[in-house]
């Protein structure tokens, strides 16, 4: 399986630890329409690493230009759309910056943005089963109207373990 598309997971510290999630735009076209997700996307041919997909996706997305100072590391790279049939792994770029930056997201691919609080994630009495998928039960977290659920949850949940 290869490593076609990456994202970036942004912590904001300030005024107080944050992550940046995006909200998919509705398109039939899209498998993940609808859902909650960190931004990036799939490599193009002329992106020379999937770190810079993961930047210019980011830029295209949200706007946001991320400084080179606010990367941190490389997170365990993990496959997504099994259940379409889609094979692919994601690679997630973890990026720290001191405060939320300004946000213009593409409406042509995002819905909105949302910054996840960090606390409210952690507490564990959000956090329940359900059907997300026909006969299948995922852990989710409610966001709005819909949940957080599928790779991004289970980037954060890894991510926040190791972060105690």
């Amino acid at each position: 399986m290869e490593t076609a598309a990456a994202v970036a997971v942004i912590v904001a510290t300030e005024p107080q630890k944050s992550i940046l999630l995006l909200r998919r735009r509705a398109s039939p076209d899209d498998p993940w329409s609808g859902h909650f997700s960190f931004p990036g996307g799939r490599r193009d041919p002329g992106d020379t690493d999937l770190l810079a997909t993961c930047l210019r996706e980011t830029a295209e997305e949200t706007g946001i230009i991320l400084p080179e100072k606010s990367f941190r590391k490389m997170l365990p790279a993990a496959p997504v759309g099994r259940l379409m049939r889609i094979h692919m792994l994601v690679q997630p770029y973890l990026f720290r910056l001191s405060e939320k930056p300004k946000i213009s997201v593409n409406p042509l691919e995002i819905a909105s943005a949302h910054w996840l609080d960090v606390a409210a994630f952690r507490d564990e009495t959000r956090h329940h089963e359900r059907e997300m998928v026909p006969g299948i039960n995922f852990s989710t977290f409610p966001l709005e109207d819909y949940y957080l659920w599928g790779f991004t949850y289970g980037v954060l949940r890894r991510l926040l373990a190791a972060d105690n």
